[in-house]
């Protein structure tokens, strides 16, 4: 069989259209996609990888993603061309050096520079992006995905490739494209995964090169990309065609008219309830685009003929298309495609950016502020006349005709540099009547009805806003505590200082709450590393999260994500149970791993719970015997299960029978416990043998502040925290006994609890003295609980935790230090540490 009529009528019909020939274009991508399915029986590498690249191209222009239409189309003709000749030279038997180079390889087609702020910000909410799509394709491959998770995969995907057109990343594009395409295919007959998932390892390594180099070539994608076509083509549904595609009313590259609303009304600007995060993203861009083109147009009237200036526009609106096709809000990106269209025109020299030209991009600006305020919430969005009529005017611009609104005088007065806050459209609007107008918003509801926007702010900016209003809470400790205001007795003063004392607390209520993110993105890796390790075990594991949305600290939520891998390893490999150990019990053949966040008492928990055999008790401790821990005349069966299951944390402690490349070697979970202590948290396990075993994490909400007890003891100050106390008395001498006059014992709640004297076991000591005024204060961690004798307790108040200093070595017990209302420095103790070095003394 012979490819030579196919390639010479491809050919024939890249000769008879142009650039803008929408139909024909699609007609051509079909044409060639056939060709390309014929080439996969003939060995011809050197041809598909021309019409492959042919293709790449031909599909940015049906998408309008490509700055130059024509000298892409004549690129495609040349590759048509390279392969005519090649195919004729391997029928005729010559050798294919006769042909030459292709043009991709003469002459390699190469990005153009992206721009850095645009290209940093898309890697930045990338990472959140494929999280999602990796999430939904877990799910979907384990059968836990809900009813629309299939459509909401493609629409994440068909986001994805709209914003790799937008940055001219094709590789990219063609593999999301093929990926959409394959599931429109195939639909609920697409049962594994696979292909979505390598997707998404592709394009986070492609980021990861981008980062480093905005014009790095993208890694191999034509073996992912030919499996994922092959996928798509091989279902029983056919697949979607380019050109319905190409007519989606969500893709940049509609036709302006098609969007254009009945006349009379206001545009539709509704949204997909489900895109609300990204709308707020991007609002807060657009906002800034229509900033950067405003700016970018006057000097273009100072500078005419400027390129870097029209550029800088061209990018705005290209921008704002392409981001606003993914959100379907038509009517901006008909606007936005009008004026892309005649600043291109512009960039050609096929038309003059004269006054007048200036001055319709500039209402181009107005009416793009006005649709964007109107998605906020802040006023009516402009009527279907006015969106049309200007489109109408930039497309005649476009085409050199001069209308009479475009050369200075229009039927009404228009400004000529109008504003980025000033309604769009243009005219004063007639003197509105006394009484409200129906069908139009009125002021004060606009602005209670206006949306939540969203901001993007330098991390290192939020931080130091946060250490200022840290030291303003010192500052103002500072000046309520100092003798010379606690003396005056006016009341005038006191009742504005603890005004300034609440709006403080305030101010550092929400500038804490700017550090707080969602623990979703973490929680979505960890859906990955279970199918992974469970592929690897050959076992059937599913995980199930609850709590996606809790918000905690930024910097804790960056620390927990290595101790939640080393858990879900360990529950996936030790203790999920293979399939016929679990019938065997009368379980089911699959595992099930619950993830779990919420808020308790001021803190935030984390559970990582599995139904598999649960911690072998009696196992741990035949191995803490082994390696000394125990002696075998300790009475075993009195060891508390918490101090039993703990074990698991020490460097080395391992029960697993053999080493696997997933665990066994008991570095883990030590890796666990130290990350775990190093956030001030705490790790709790429940275990139950043949159903599962239970770990709880308690991680402070924040890394920056603190509640807490401050306490003197000997002539130092301390700070308790308030989340490790029970309870604090003055004890009487019935409550206190001697152990064998070694240690004192303090009745509490019926139970007996050791004393420590706080200065004593920061000394690295013990003592039996009893000060005259002595306080105890209950605390309590990990299960343990022991008193604290201090003399005196100043009171409770939130504290900034400030670092002790490179040059201060790990002081066992203390966990930082905070400046105090008089300006002295107090110690932060890490309970975990002190009774722990308290107990070890007692011992010794």
């Amino acid at each position: 069989m012979t490819i030579t009529p196919a390639i010479e009528q491809l050919a024939k019909t890249s000769v008879l259209i142009d650039e803008h020939d929408l139909p024909a274009l699609v007609e051509l991508h079909e044409r060639m996609r056939g060709v390309l399915r014929e080439l996969e029986a003939v060995d011809l590498a050197a041809v598909t990888d021309c019409l492959e690249q042919s293709d790449g191209l031909l599909q940015q222009i049906i998408y309008r993603e490509t700055e130059n239409a024509a000298a892409a189309l004549d690129q495609i003709r040349a590759g048509i061309d390279f392969a005519q000749r090649a195919v004729a030279a391997d029928e005729e038997g010559r050798p294919l050096s006769e042909v030459g180079a292709s043009p991709f390889e003469a002459s390699p087609a190469r990005r153009e520079p992206i721009d850095a702020e645009l290209l940093a910000s898309w890697i930045a909410s990338c990472a959140s992006g494929l999280g999602e799509i990796e999430g939904l394709a877990v799910s979907l491959d384990t059968g836990s995905a809900p009813a629309d998770a299939m459509a909401e995969l493609r629409r994440r995907l068909h986001t994805l490739k709209g914003e790799c057109g937008v940055l001219s990343l094709r590789e990219a594009q063609q593999l999301c494209h093929a990926a959409e395409t394959m599931i429109d295919s195939c639909g609920a007959a697409l049962s594994r995964m696979q292909p979505v998932l390598e997707v998404v390892d592709w394009m986070r390594g492609y980021i990861g090169t981008l980062a480093n180099d905005a014009l790095a070539p993208a890694p191999e994608h034509r073996p992912l990309l030919e499996t994922l076509r092959r996928l798509g083509e091989a279902c029983a549904l056919p697949p979607a065609s380019p050109a319905a595609e190409a007519s989606d009313p969500v893709r940049p590259a509609q036709a302006p008219a098609e969007a254009a609303p009945a006349v009379g009304t206001p545009v539709d600007l509704s949204v997909d309830p489900a895109m609300q995060g990204t709308l707020q993203e991007f609002l807060c861009e657009a906002r800034e685009h229509i900033a950067q083109s405003e700016h970018a147009l006057l000097e273009l009237e100072k500078h005419p003929g400027d390129r870097e200036n029209i550029n800088t526009v061209f990018r705005a609106f290209h921008t704002i298309k392409g981001v606003a096709g993914f959100l379907n809000l038509a009517p901006v990106v008909s606007l936005a495609h009008s004026t892309e269209f005649l600043l291109d025109a512009a960039r050609s020299g096929r038309v003059t950016l004269d006054h007048a030209s200036l001055g319709l991009v500039l209402r181009s600006c107005d009416m793009m502020a006005a649709l964007i305020r109107a998605l906020e919430g802040g006023g009516a969005a402009p009527t279907g006349e006015q969106l049309g009529v200007l489109i109408a005017e930039v497309e005649r611009a476009t085409r050199g005709e001069h209308t009479a609104s475009t050369t200075g005088t229009p039927a009404t007065p228009a400004r000529e540099h109008p504003a980025a806050g000033d309604p769009a459209g243009s005219a004063p609007a007639p003197e509105a009547p006394a009484g409200p107008t129906p069908g139009t918003a009125q002021a004060p509801n606009a602005i209670a009805k206006r949306a939540d926007q969203t901001v993007k702010v330098s991390t290192l900016r939020m931080d130091a806003l946060v250490d200022m209003v840290g030291e303003l809470v010192i500052a103002q400790q500072m000046v309520v505590q100092d003798p010379a205001v606690r003396g005056l007795r006016e009341q005038r003063v006191s009742r504005n200082l603890a005004m300034v004392g609440k709006i403080i607390r305030d101010l550092q209520e929400v500038s804490m709450s700017l550090r707080m993110v969602p623990v979703k993105a973490t929680f979505q890796k960890m859906g990955r590393l279970v199918r992974d390790v469970s592929a690897k075990s050959g076992k059937r594991v599913t995980l199930h999260t609850e709590g996606e949305d809790v918000e905690i600290d930024r910097t804790v939520v960056e620390e927990i994500a290595d101790p939640l891998v080393h858990m879900i390893r360990n529950s996936c490999d030790h203790g999920i149970e293979p399939a016929d150990v679990r019938r065997a019990a009368g379980k089911p053949d699959g595992g099930n791993i619950w993830l779990r966040a919420y808020h308790s008492g001021g803190s935030i928990l984390v559970e990582v719970q599995d139904d598999g055999k649960g911690l072998d008790r009696d196992r741990i401790l035949a191995k803490a015997i082994e390696r000394g821990i125990y002696t075998a005349d300790r009475p075993l069966q009195e060891i508390p299960d918490a101090e039993v299951f703990n074990l698991i944390f020490l460097p080395g402690f391992s029960t697993a029978e053999r080493i696997t490349d997933l665990s066994g070697r008991g570095v883990g979970m030590d890796v666990v416990r130290r990350n775990i202590e190093a956030l001030r948290g705490t790790i709790d396990i429940d275990s139950k043998p043949g159903q599962g075993t239970l770990f709880t994490l308690r991680l402070p909400l924040t890394l920056a502040i603190i509640d807490g007890m401050v306490v003197r003891s000997g002539t130092q100050r301390f700070v308790i925290p308030t989340l490790s106390i029970e309870r604090s008395f003055k004890p009487t001498p019935a409550l206190v006994n001697t152990v064998l006059e070694r240690g004192r014992m303090a009745r509490v709640r019926d139970g007996l609890l050791p004393i420590y004297r706080l200065d004593s076991v920061l000394a690295g000591r013990t003592s039996t003295d009893t000060p005259a005024d002595e306080l105890l204060v209950v605390v309590e961690c990990r299960g343990t609980r022991a008193c604290l004798s201090v003399d005196e307790i100043i009171g409770q108040q939130q504290v900034v935790i400030k670092g002790l200093g490179q040059g201060t070595h790990t002081i066992p017990g203390v966990s930082g230090g905070a400046i105090l209302g008089d300006g002295r420095v107090a110690l932060i103790l890490d309970v975990g540490g002190i009774l722990g070095g308290a107990a070890s003394a007692a011992a010794s």
